[in-house]
């Protein structure tokens, strides 16, 4: 279900990620696999320069007979709807260029995904067009072709996708490298049976309303919780101490990226107050001190969590199938800090960071092969193509058009994740992001255990985030 919580750890292991990767290759490199009836590509590499591709080469040049091999992340809760979805593609894009064969496989893990970035790195050849994730640090490989205005028309223009994706295309508007063809952003989700129960006519605007209401949602004795935490998750962590950390004014980074701010006093505060929620305001239970976002998933979908921060859409279909189908509901992130009435100042009212995948080609695609790919593209971001992703596997469009005049994209959940979309920010855009995440789950970890052990004191939080600053400071050297 957490299809973007990998990109940490790949980030983190090779500078470069992804959960859904697609690949399109004009020949089938050796290492290929014919499991699930079709070719598995087992890519050769990247070059290792990046640059504005010749103009000549990829604007000019005729289409020539080529096959576009598709590899693709499996996606192990709907993998029949999956099937069904890239087949119909398939054949409706075959069908309008004649002079492109498609053919596609599935990976299913991020070991095997590392394991062909690297190899394509390594040697320069490979796949034709990636899905990448986080983009800073497929930038920073320097092997992915920088988008010239002639490819932006080729796929639609940049007024096709929402103009927050855009943000994470590349480090500034001359220098973007991935086109968006989802979105995924965060919100507050909640039970609206317990909220109705507890005297709460709406979700929290304030993390100090959100405090008050989650403590009359709270009944230990019934093992039942306003809120939760899941310290132990790789990637949840980063996700929300960010946010309440860019509210309060602060960043895991400078703006130019040369210095590591982790031990910030809006980080600190941030991540204080979190883990305030079982230790002083006794909202989340003891129990989620080892909690991963399953875990806090499950508890929600059990009726035991009555409000869980920085949900996606990617949760709804877990939802449906709980206990909790007919009572649950989306709302916008708490965007004023706890015990304030107004942001303070340099803070900014993030609801959610820039999230979803991308699509990036390599330096290495050159001619026909590179117009192949961004016919492809062209077609996977389309408004039909959009709308029959979301209808298959639930993710959610990039393509602005797409939601209009369309009653399944209409519903009041999908109206508030377009709006905390519109007030998504980009995290910093720096290829060692990956570290920073790793750096301070690992620092929210330790605290989680001194307090689960009750060997936790003042300044502990301080001395974490030093350490955690200190390292990535060595990185960024």
């Amino acid at each position: 279900m957490r299809k973007h919580a990998k990109r940490a750890l790949l980030g983190a292991a090779m500078g470069l990620g992804s959960s859904f990767a697609l690949v399109a290759c004009t020949t089938m490199p050796q290492g290929v696999n014919t499991s699930n009836g079709s070719a598995e590509v087992k890519p050769g590499g990247t070059s290792t320069a990046s640059a504005t591709h010749a103009n000549t080469a990829h604007e000019n040049a005729s289409i020539s007979p080529v096959t576009i091999s598709l590899s693709l992340g499996l996606i192990t809760s709907n993998p029949q709807g999956q099937k069904k979805m890239v087949n119909d593609m398939i054949a409706k894009f075959e069908k309008q260029n004649p002079g492109i064969k498609v053919t596609w496989s599935t990976w299913d893990s991020a070991s095997q995904e590392d394991t062909d970035i690297e190899t394509m790195t390594a040697t320069g050849q490979g796949p034709t067009i990636m899905d990448v994730g986080p983009i800073p640090t497929a930038y920073a490989t320097h092997g992915f072709h920088v988008l010239s205005a002639a490819d932006w028309k080729a796929i639609g223009g940049k007024s096709r996708y929402f103009a927050k994706q855009l943000t994470m295309s590349g480090p500034s508007a001359s220098q973007e490298i991935g086109i968006p063809w989802e979105i995924n952003p965060f919100a507050l989700v909640y039970n609206k049976k317990m909220f109705q129960e507890a005297g709460i006519k709406s979700p929290p605007t304030t993390w100090t309303q959100f405090v008050k209401d989650a403590q009359k949602l709270t009944k230990p004795s019934k093992d039942q919780w306003g809120t939760g935490i899941d310290p132990a998750d790789s990637i949840d962590p980063w996700h929300i101490n960010w946010v309440m950390a860019k509210q309060l004014g602060g960043d895991f980074l400078n703006s130019n990226y040369t210095k590591a701010t982790l031990n910030s006093k809006p980080v600190q505060t941030a991540l204080s107050f979190w883990f305030d929620w079982v230790n002083k305001f006794k909202i989340a239970s003891p129990n989620d001190l080892d909690y991963k976002s399953t875990d806090l998933v499950s508890a929600f979908q059990n009726q035991k969590i009555a409000m869980l921060p920085m949900q996606s859409y990617a949760f709804v279909p877990s939802l449906n199938a709980s206990a909790v189908k007919n009572d649950w509901a989306y709302a916008p992130m708490p965007t004023i800090p706890y015990g304030m009435s107004k942001l303070p100042k340099g803070g900014t009212p993030v609801q959610t960071f820039t999230s979803g995948d991308f699509l990036v080609i390599p330096t290495y695609v050159q001619g026909a092969q590179y117009q192949a790919a961004l016919k492809w593209i062209n077609f996977f971001t389309s408004v039909p193509q959009q709308r029959e992703i979301f209808n298959s596997i639930g993710y959610l469009p990039v393509n602005v058009d797409a939601y209009k005049n369309y009653k399944p994209l209409e519903t009041p959940t999908i109206s508030m994740l377009e709006q905390a979309e519109n007030h998504a920010y980009p995290y910093p855009f720096s290829g060692n992001w990956g570290n920073v995440e790793v750096a301070f789950g690992g620092a929210a970890n330790q605290i989680a255990d001194e307090i689960a052990t009750k060997t936790y004191k003042n300044g502990d939080i301080a001395s974490a985030l030093n350490a955690a600053n200190e390292q990535i400071q060595n990185t960024l050297q």
